[in-house]
C-alpha cells in the first residue's frame, strides 16, 4: 500500500500540474490564435499517443505494465530487459509507419476544416499537420521506456519527468502563441519537448535503473509472443477508449465548423478535471494488482477496490458540487461570457462521471487480473450505444447530442463492471453502498450552501471565488474527519510527512 500510495500521489501531482497549465494556457491560446485556429489546434492535438493514435499501441503498453510487474515480482531481470528490447523495435516500426502516413495525409486533414470566421491560415494549418507526423514518431519511441519504468512501479520518476516537461511545454506554447500567433510554431515547441522526453527516458532507463545495468539488447520471439498475445486482448479496450475519448472530435471535424471544436473543448474541460482524478487513482493499479494476483492475494485485491472507490468519491464529490453549482460563473470568468454560455453542455458531460469510478476501477483491475476477456462485452456494447446515439443525436441536438450519447453509454457500464469485480473477489454490495451513503449525504448540504451563496453573490467574482474555495475546503476537511477511519487518517498524515509512520490496516470506514 505504501508503494501504491506514493505512485498515486506523484501521478496526482503530475495531473494537477497539467490541469493548472491547461487552465492558464487555454484563454491565452484562444485570444492569441483565434477561436477557429484554437479549434484546429485542439483537433490536431488528438494525433498523438495520448489521443487518437493510442489505438495503434495495440494494447502493448498495458501488456508491458502487466508482464514487467510480474517479472519484477519473480526477480527475472533478464526478461525485463528482453521486454524493453522487443518493445523498442515494436513501437519504432509502428511510429515510423504512422508518422509516414500522417505526413502524406496532412493536406487532406488540413483541407477538411470548415471555417465560419474567415480567418483560418490554411498554409499554417498544413505545415502544423506535417510537424505532427514527426512528433508522432518520437512519441511512439518514448512509450516502451515509459511503460517499462511504470511496470517497475517507478511512477515517481516518470511522473516527475512528465511534470517538468509539461511546464516547459506550456511556457513555450504560451510564448510562441502570443509572439507568432501561428499554430505551426506551437507544434514545433511540442516536437522539441517530445525529443527531449525520449532522450531523458533513454538515459534514466539505461543508466539509473538497476534492472537495466549491463543490459544486453536481444530479440526473443517467445517474449514478444507473450506480450503480443495479451496486448491483442487489450486492443479492443484501446478501440473502445478511442471511441469514448476521440469520436466526438472526429464527428465535429467531419460535420461541424472549426469553432464548434473550441466550444466542445471548453465544455468538456471541467469534467476532465474529474476524469483526471479518476485516471490518477487508476494510474498505479495495474502493476499493483498484477503483483497481488501473482501472489494469490484476492482478499487484498478486494480491499484495494473498496478503498480506491471510496477514495475517488471522497476526492471528486466536493469538486463536482462546486462545478454543478457554479459552472456558468466559472466558465465565464475563465474564457469569457460568450464561451461560458455553453455551461449546459458542461453539465451533461459532468454527469457522466457520477458512476464512472465503479466501472473504471474494476475495468483497470481486470487488466492486472488477466481477465480482460471476461469484461470486453461490456465495453463493446457501450461503444455501440455511444456510436449509434452520437450519429442519431448529432443532427438533432448538435454538440449536446454527442454528450448525451456518451452519458448513456457510461451509465450502462457501471452495473456489469461492478458485477464482474463482485464475483471475482467476493465483494458484497453493502461494502460499497454503506460508505457511499455517507459520502453523497455529506455533499447535499454543501450543494445547498453553494446555491445560496451563488444567489447572493453570483455577480461578484471577488466574493464567489473565495466562497467556492472555503466551501470546497470545508467539504474536504469534513470528508477527512468524518468519513475516514482513525487508521486511514494516521496513515494519510504519515505518508504526507505530518505524523509518525503508520501501516494501513483493514478497518471499517466511518459513516
Amino acid at each position: 500500500m505504501k508503494k501504491l500510495f506514493g505512485n498515486t500521489l506523484f501521478s496526482g501531482i503530475d495531473a494537477a500540474i497539467l490541469v493548472v497549465l491547461n487552465l492558464l494556457a487555454t484563454p491565452i491560446l484562444i485570444r492569441s490564435l483565434g477561436t477557429a485556429e484554437y479549434g484546429v489546434f485542439v483537433f490536431l492535438s488528438i494525433f498523438s499517443t495520448f489521443g487518437l493514435l493510442s489505438f495503434f499501441d495495440l494494447g502493448m503498453e498495458g501488456s508491458l505494465l502487466n508482464f514487467v510487474a510480474r517479472y519484477d515480482a519473480a526477480g527475472e531481470k533478464q526478461k525485463i530487459q528482453d521486454c524493453l528490447s522487443v518493445s523498442i523495435i515494436y513501437y519504432g516500426m509502428i511510429g515510423l509507419l504512422i508518422g509516414t502516413a500522417l505526413y502524406f495525409l496532412s493536406d487532406f486533414i488540413s483541407g477538411r476544416f470548415i471555417d465560419d470566421t474567415g480567418t483560418l491560415n490554411r498554409d499554417d494549418v498544413r505545415l502544423a499537420a506535417k510537424i505532427i507526423s514527426f512528433n508522432v514518431v518520437l512519441q511512439f519511441l518514448s512509450l516502451p521506456f515509459n511503460a517499462v519504468l511504470q511496470g517497475l512501479r517507478r511512477f515517481v520518476i516518470t511522473k516527475t519527468l512528465n511534470s517538468v516537461l509539461m511546464v516547459l511545454q506550456y511556457i513555450g506554447l504560451i510564448a510562441v502563441a502570443v509572439y507568432f500567433e501561428r499554430i505551426s510554431t506551437a507544434f514545433m515547441v511540442i516536437l522539441g519537448i517530445t525529443f527531449l522526453r525520449v532522450v531523458l527516458l533513454v538515459y534514466i532507463a539505461r543508466f539509473t535503473t538497476e534492472q537495466f545495468k549491463g543490459m544486453n539488447f536481444r530479440i526473443r520471439p517467445d517474449i514478444f509472443r507473450s506480450l503480443f498475445s495479451y496486448s491483442s486482448i487489450l486492443l479492443v479496450s484501446r478501440i473502445i477508449g478511442l471511441i469514448f475519448n476521440q469520436m466526438d472530435k472526429f464527428l465535429i471535424w467531419l460535420f461541424l465548423v472549426a469553432s464548434q471544436m473550441a466550444i466542445y473543448d471548453i465544455a468538456v474541460r471541467p469534467a476532465n478535471l474529474i476524469r483526471l482524478l479518476i485516471t490518477t487513482v487508476n494510474s498505479a493499479i495495474i502493476p499493483e494488482v498484477a503483483r497481488l494476483h501473482e501472489n494469490g492475494d484476492n482478499d487484498k485485491i478486494r480491499d484495494l477496490y473498496i478503498r480506491l472507490t471510496r477514495y475517488v468519491y471522497l476526492l471528486m464529490l466536493p469538486l463536482m458540487v462546486v462545478l454543478y453549482v457554479w459552472m456558468e460563473d466559472i466558465l465565464s470568468f475563465w474564457v469569457g461570457a460568450e464561451l461560458g454560455s455553453n455551461f449546459n453542455l458542461a453539465w451533461i458531460i459532468l454527469t457522466v462521471y457520477i458512476l464512472s469510478p465503479v466501472g473504471a476501477i474494476a475495468g483497470t483491475m481486470a487488466v492486472g487480473l488477466e481477465m480482460v476477456k471476461k469484461v470486453l462485452w461490456i465495453s463493446i456494447v457501450a461503444s455501440i450505444i455511444n456510436v449509434a446515439l452520437s450519429l442519431s443525436l448529432l443532427p438533432l441536438w448538435g454538440l449536446a447530442g454527442l454528450l448525451v450519447a456518451t452519458l448513456c453509454a457510461e451509465l450502462f457500464m457501471a452495473l456489469p463492471y461492478f458485477n464482474f469485480i463482485r464475483k471475482t473477489v467476493g465483494l458484497k454490495f453493502s461494502e460499497i453502498a454503506k460508505p457511499g451513503v455517507g459520502i453523497f449525504g455529506l455533499s447535499i448540504p454543501f450543494a445547498g450552501a453553494g446555491l445560496a451563496a451563488r444567489n447572493l453573490y453570483g455577480e461578484s467574482p471577488e466574493i464567489w471565488i473565495p466562497a467556492i474555495a472555503c466551501l470546497m475546503g470545508l467539504h474536504y476537511v469534513l470528508n477527512y474527519r468524518l468519513l475516514l477511519s482513525n487508521d486511514e487518517q494516521k496513515y494519510l498524515l504519515s505518508r504526507l510527512g505530518l505524523g509518525r509512520t503508520e501501516s494501513l490496516s483493514v478497518t471499517e470506514p466511518k459513516l
